[in-house]
């Protein structure tokens, strides 16, 4: 379930954060789920022929060409091409190779910090992808909303139907790089089949408001008008 999330929620009691902390990202990891973390910038294409080619843009301190060929051929690959753009483990590359780890966000939120002095909720808050509440008493709420919305990392699009004004009671909530493909995707299946332009009023316009393409990649809060074909 982890896997298909957009955003993995932990939450963990005060008293305990630290180790609740560790064990269920140390679980989340055993089953090759890496939180909070950036793919290694490393190009790794297996050939049918050719040898090992192996070479870096910048020094490394943890991974050498040996090493790199000597876990390749644990996995039965004698002919590939390795380009390393960072200085990264060995860890990192045998997760490459693999090829089947999830990279994903992961708030931590801990709960019941109105069982702990306030000395220690300061040092909890300070911790890195953390927020701390007190679901009890209420404490701090929105701003965990405000985090979610962050770490989801989405855009809010508001529709405006031709000649009224934009529909800014529900939104359509979408992932940041959405485009207008993805809009009349969400709106109904054959938006896309009869899309003829778009109005677009917004962050995303270079004049207001624009008229667009299909292409066209939206900002947050733009308002979006869809023009279609007639229908048959």
């Amino acid at each position: 379930v982890a896997r298909t999330s957009d955003l993995i929620l932990m939450v963990v009691e005060a008293a305990k954060a630290e180790v609740q902390m560790r064990l269920l990202t140390k679980e989340l990891e055993d089953v090759g789920i890496r939180i909070n973390q950036k793919p290694p910038d490393i190009t790794y294409v297996v050939k049918k022929t050719g040898g090992f080619k192996f070479n870096s843009t910048v020094p490394l301190t943890h991974c050498d060409e040996k090493l790199c060929k000597d876990i390749c051929a644990l996995q039965k690959i004698h002919n590939a091409e390795i380009l390393f753009r960072g200085d990264y483990t060995v860890d990192q590359f045998i997760d490459v190779v693999q090829g089947n780890r999830k990279y994903m966000r992961c708030l931590y939120v801990i709960n019941k910090v109105d069982t702990i002095t306030l000395g220690e909720m300061d040092r909890l808050a300070r911790l890195n992808d953390t927020v701390v509440i007190s679901a009890h008493w209420k404490l701090n709420l929105d701003f965990l909303l405000e985090k979610l919305w962050v770490y989801l990392d989405c855009v809010r699009l508001y529709t405006k139907p031709r000649g009224k004004r934009p529909d800014f009671s529900e939104p359509v909530v979408l992932p940041r790089g959405t485009t207008i493909l993805d809009v009349c995707n969400r709106i109904h299946r054959d938006f896309a089949k009869r899309f003829k332009t778009a109005n677009v009023w917004g962050t995303s316009a270079k004049h207001v408001p624009q008229s667009v393409g299909i292409k066209h990649t939206l900002q947050d809060e733009d308002v979006v008008q869809l023009m279609t074909k007639p229908g048959k």
